[in-house]
């Protein structure tokens, strides 16, 4: 706080330049009035207030960047988060889409398998049905036939007979 060009010896310099120009304190002029230990004194308090003004000055201005400095690295880790949690929430959806296109596919492929089992049933259950029914049709036709071959068999037998009286 005290140190300058001329070390501790800035008071003289200021002296000195005060003589050259006259003036301010009234070392050389002819109305000028002379500078007391008082004056001098205020001006090196002055000074000295007017130093530790800027110093404040620069502080405050340096705490001022540091701290925004901070807010903007903590945004800039919120905004890496947010942007994690948005990357993981979206593979996660990417996922569950899969899963769920996979789950239809899957229901897709069984359900043309049921589709065709059930085909595959009908045409089982009609084909049964229809040799139900012609073994069915083919006992009745054995019996039909056998009806037949009997009355034939009478008939032959009533005609080989002619015409029989019994006594």
């Amino acid at each position: 706080m005290g140190d300058s060009t001329f070390g501790g010896g800035w008071i003289f310099a200021f002296l000195i330049i005060c003589v050259i120009f006259g003036g301010g304190f009234g070392l050389g002029g002819n109305n000028a009035a002379y500078a007391t230990m008082a004056d001098v004194n205020s001006a090196i308090n002055n000074q000295t207030t007017q130093n530790a003004l800027g110093q404040i000055a620069l502080s405050s201005a340096n705490n001022n960047y540091e701290t925004s400095q901070l807010i903007s690295s903590q945004n800039m880790a919120m905004m890496n988060q947010q942007n994690s949690n948005l990357v993981n929430a979206i593979q996660g959806f990417n996922q569950i889409s899969s899963s769920v296109q996979g789950g239809f596919s899957n229901l897709s492929a069984q359900i043309a398998d049921l589709g065709y089992k059930m085909e595959s049933c009908c045409c089982g259950i009609k084909t049964m049905m229809l040799e139900n029914r012609l073994q069915d049709v083919q006992a009745a036709l054995v019996v039909s036939q056998n009806a037949n071959a009997i009355a034939s068999q009478n008939q032959y037998l009533l005609s080989q007979l002619g015409t029989y009286t019994p006594v």
